[in-house]
């Protein structure tokens, strides 16, 4: 094989792989209750449901330290209730004795993995009558010697609601953070965290900050 050839081959294959080990990250199926025009929330509590206890404090750090930035006195549930995942009463008596006016519930809505096939990698040389019969069997020998090679893609979806402790408490804001080709949850966290916390300045949720 030629070192063109070569060259060309693996400025493709370098130029896929730095597509695919791109996130994509968006947030989808917002709702916001319309009736709500009590103004910033202040102090919340940040409840991630998961078992495993390094990816709850992992989502409950991250969204503590970004509501922090707006001016949210915000707290990560497992500094209240440590090694164990809380249930609905719990929840509810430790807002109400910390005085928190919102909830933040963080849980995972679903995880898919989908297989998918990259195209041959299309080699090309000028037409030429003249070029010699080893220079057309290597363009097609290049053709079939480079298949397509299998990716593996994997769409986590996180499902995020506010809610607040006043009135017997009520559900104020949801929305689903959607991240497609990254398998590691707090890779999922950096990427879903910043995406909510813009969507809830915007809808005046939370505070813009300083």
């Amino acid at each position: 094989m030629s070192t063109n050839v070569r060259f060309h081959f693996a400025a493709t294959v370098m130029a896929s792989l730095i597509l695919l080990s791109c996130a994509s990250t968006q947030l989808s199926h917002t709702w916001r209750d319309a009736s709500y025009t009590t103004g910033p929330l202040k102090k919340i509590l940040v409840v991630a449901v998961r078992k495993d206890q390094l990816r709850r404090r992992t989502w409950e750090d991250g969204f503590a330290a970004a509501l922090s930035w707006h001016g949210v006195d915000a707290t990560p549930s497992y500094r209240l209730i440590a090694e164990t995942l809380p249930d609905t009463g719990l929840i509810k008596t430790v807002a109400r004795e910390g005085s928190f006016d919102g909830i933040m519930l963080v849980g995972r809505a679903s995880a898919k993995t989908t297989e998918s096939v990259t195209a041959s990698s299309d080699i090309t040389s000028a037409d030429s009558p003249s070029q010699p019969w080893g220079g057309w069997y290597s363009e097609y020998y290049d053709r079939e010697y480079y298949p397509g090679y299998p990716v593996i893609n994997e769409i986590v979806k996180d499902e995020i609601k506010i809610w607040v402790t006043r009135g017997g408490g009520r559900m104020i804001w949801s929305g689903v953070g959607e991240v497609h080709e990254s398998g590691e949850d707090e890779d999922v966290s950096g990427e879903i965290i910043p995406l909510i916390v813009r969507e809830l300045v915007k809808q005046g949720i939370i505070a813009a900050g300083s």
